[in-house]
């Protein structure tokens, strides 16, 4: 990925949200034609048999997880999530993973990147439909096929979304939120799958503080670990400044911004002190040594990592729900040492009910149903065909308009030996790239992602030309530039004109248009990856980022003709 314009990552908003809409509208037919369909066969006759309540710990866990599945969905929905959901979230740390981590996560970024309106409308329907499906509650075979579901896509979301927790980060960290919110989610699921009774007789419960505990401990050596650099200045400042520029809203920021200004100076004390704290708190979770004292405990320090630690989770525009801290506190809560309803020598008779109505409980269960079955099939028939131009959008930002300045001019030299210069070029839409002669991937990429859209044009290709300027110091001779254009099989397209010169001219016309290349020692030149498009009349018009990715070649050569004929 190479830099995204201001703004671009919010082009695909309109797009995804078009598509929600008429999948919304879909999905409110379904649940209507559904909630009838049982109404009528049953008559609208009311349940019978003894209500039982549903245990304090199991509601509170219940309830807290489908809350958190609908608005890790509805965070899904933010505008900015198609175009940077893999830039920003998936990427950074994918650069690092181990091989066979990348080798799992890397399909599905393509395949993101290659459909990512579609791809991030099923993620939205899917974990809207779960935290439905959770909460209308129950303990019927659909009530534990939909935990059973939570648990496989919250463990699918851990090791894709989440890069296994961040655990195999080098500066990963309890702080900063691993072994991760997915795990934990896995975990409340597994829980909700025990035996209803469990939950009264507190067995459920002291599960839910060992798996905080487990946590804990296992947090309790990530912040250790000197490789995470917790314990210096640098590594700890760094991870609080994070925090309070990350869009956090500043009467919660200030307070962070002041503990990276004091904090840092102590780093190594801190850092022990956190260290024993979660080592002490987790080990009394997990052997039940004083359930209450030890859980209000955990739940102190969760709040304090979800707040100084992770920024609360869901702001910058590509939070992906609300991080590890507030599922750690939610998970204690359900595990508090909570009277049980029922007494414990007196068998339940039913399953446990939820207080929702017999019709509402019809109609979530029919809304749950086509959120997590229905809408996800229809959003994933996207996910099959061909990917389009929206993809290129999703990865470059598109064609983004500039202010109509005059291009720059040159007097250089094309593949056939004769002077051009950019005036030459007026009265046709031309295409300005920067390319190497002597490179082997990115270059012949885009040379033939703009002849393919010229060509594409039929009778109109006359009426673009296509100019490429040779940025590579050494091989900067007609004979090289001809050798790329024969090789590429561009010498047949008359609109294509491949320009070299000496390395100052060539210079100079870099600079104007604000781009520069990179000398390094070993391998092939850095140099812009951009394409400009400039007007019949010589003005500037546009610019398209980025266009070397060789997953989204199709969809380039689609946008870029797209832009072409709105301007013949």
């Amino acid at each position: 990925m190479g830099s995204m314009p201001p703004g671009g990552s919010t082009v695909l908003a309109g797009d995804l949200y078009s598509t929600l809409l008429w999948q919304l509208a879909l999905l409110l037919g379904v649940s209507a034609v559904v909630t009838g369909l049982v109404l009528l066969r049953r008559g609208g006759a009311p349940s019978t048999g003894p209500v039982v309540p549903e245990p304090r710990g199991r509601r509170v866990l219940r309830i807290s997880l489908g809350v958190l599945w609908v608005v890790d969905g509805l965070l899904q929905a933010q505008p900015a999530m198609p175009a940077s959901f893999v830039a920003q979230t998936i990427a950074p740390g994918l650069q690092q993973a181990p091989d066979w981590l990348y080798a799992v996560v890397d399909p599905f970024s393509r395949l993101w990147l290659q459909h990512p309106v579609a791809a991030d409308a099923v993620t939205v329907w899917v974990q809207v439909g779960l935290g439905l499906a959770v909460l209308v509650g129950g303990t019927g075979r659909p009530a534990r096929a939909v935990l059973v579901a939570s648990a496989a896509w919250a463990g699918f979301v851990w090791v894709v979304g989440e890069l296994v927790g961040g655990l195999t980060d080098p500066h990963a960290g309890w702080l900063t939120g691993a072994p991760g919110a997915a795990l934990l989610y896995v975990a409340a699921s597994l829980l909700l799958l025990l035996p209803v009774p469990t939950w009264d007789s507190g067995v459920a419960s002291r599960w839910a503080r060992r798996v905080v505990g487990a946590t804990f401990l296992l947090g309790a050596v990530l912040q250790a670990l000197p490789r995470a650099g917790f314990g210096t200045p640098a590594g700890l400042g760094t991870s609080l400044a994070e925090v309070a520029s990350s869009g956090v809203p500043e009467p919660l920021a200030a307070p962070v911004r002041t503990a990276a200004s004091v904090l840092p100076d102590h780093a190594g004390p801190v850092n022990a002190a956190l260290v024993v704290l979660l080592a002490v708190v987790g080990t009394g979770l997990v052997l039940g040594v004083l359930p209450r004292a030890t859980t209000a405990a955990g739940i102190a320090v969760s709040a304090f990592a979800w707040w100084f630690g992770q920024g609360f989770g869901i702001f910058g525009g590509t939070g992906t729900d609300p991080d590890t801290g507030l599922v750690s506190i939610l998970v204690l809560l359900s595990g508090w040492p909570w009277p049980a309803l029922v007494p414990r020598d007196e068998p339940l008779a039913a399953p446990a009910a939820t207080p929702l109505p017999r019709r509402s409980r019809l109609a979530a269960g029919a809304a749950a149903l086509a959120c997590l079955v229905v809408l996800p099939v229809v959003a994933g028939v996207g996910l099959l065909g061909p990917q389009t131009a929206l993809a290129a959008v999703g990865d470059s930002g598109g064609v983004v308009e500039t202010a109509p300045v005059p291009a720059p001019d040159f007097a250089l030299t094309d593949q056939d030996g004769r002077p051009l210069a950019m005036r030459d070029l007026r009265g046709t839409l031309t295409l300005v790239a920067f390319l190497d002669p002597e490179c082997t991937d990115s270059c012949p990429l885009i040379a033939n992602e703009l002849a393919g859209a010229v060509r594409a044009l039929g009778p109109d290709a006359g009426s673009v030309s296509i100019l490429a300027v040779d940025v590579n110091p050494v091989f900067n001779t007609v004979a090289d530039v001809a050798a790329f254009t024969r090789a590429h099989g561009l010498d047949a397209l008359p609109e294509w004109h491949f320009v070299t010169g000496p390395t100052a001219q060539v210079g100079a016309l870099l600079a104007a248009y604000g781009e520069g290349v990179s000398m390094p020692d070993v391998g092939m030149i850095g140099h812009p990856q951009d394409v400009y498009l400039v007007g019949r009349d010589g003005l500037e018009t546009a610019v398209l980022y980025d266009t070397a990715n060789d997953n989204l070649t199709t969809s380039y050569v689609e946008l870029i003709g797209t832009e072409l004929r709105r301007h013949l």
